[in-house]
Formats: C-alpha cells, structure tokens, sequence
C-alpha cells in the first residue's frame, strides 16, 4: 500500500467558506477516484498545519491514476492558491528499495503532462513535496 499525504496550513486571506469547498474536493478525489482504497480528510492534530488529507492506493499505478485524475487536478485549481505551507510526502510497507525513486518519476510526470500544476506548487508559498527538484 502507498499512502499518499498532503498537509496544508492555509493563507489567512482564504475564506471558511473557501477552506471547506478545498476540503469537500479533497473528499471528492477521494469519493471518485477508483484507485483509491480509503482516505481520511480532517484537522491536522500535533504539528503546524491545519488540515491534512490521506490517500490509500495500492500500488504506483493507483498512485499515478490518482495524480492524473480529473478531480485531483480540480482540486490543484480550486485549492492551491488557498495554501500557505503545503508538505506532500508517501509512506509505503512496500520494500522495494527503489520505491522512492518510483514515487518522484511519477510526480514529475505528472507536472510534465499538466505544467500548470507545477506552475501552481511553485505559487504555494512554502511547497515541500515528491516530484520538486532540490
């Protein structure tokens, strides 16, 4: 399984009724992407973001098919210039030493077929996140 994990503190501009149409897309990609095995949306408890949502997949097909989908990238529209601090990272019980590798090549993939996305995570003020060069 790959779990796939956004944290995100958002802008003190953005609206509660902005926050929660961000957080109902986050609840759509997770209703409507078939590859998705279960997810999880809600306040983000111990750390310094506010709202976290997590993604379980099974493999790196489902994780692609996820990046790539329709609602993932609806939510990139609608969300992304809400957020002020965005950290993307992926836990897997995979043993595949090169999983990691695996992970990132799908990202960057992912931001060479829809280049408005990376032009979208470079806006976020604080992005750490697969898929983004050092």
């Amino acid at each position: 399984m790959i779990y796939h994990i956004n944290r995100a503190k958002m802008k003190a501009s953005a609206t509660p009724d902005q926050i929660e149409a961000a957080l109902e897309s986050w609840r759509e990609q997770g209703r409507s992407v078939p590859s998705v095995k279960s997810f999880i949306i809600g306040r983000d408890l111990g750390g310094d973001f506010e709202y976290s949502a997590v993604f379980a997949v099974e493999d790196l097909d489902g994780l692609f098919e996820y990046l790539t989908h329709p609602t993932t990238y609806a939510t990139d529209d609608l969300g992304l210039n809400l957020v002020e601090d965005l950290t993307i990272f992926d836990v897997s019980d995979d043993d595949d030493p090169e999983l990691n590798a695996k992970i990132q090549e799908l990202h960057r993939r992912r931001n060479e077929l829809n280049p408005e996305v990376a032009g979208m995570l470079a806006a976020v003020p604080t992005y750490r996140g697969a898929g983004v060069d050092d």
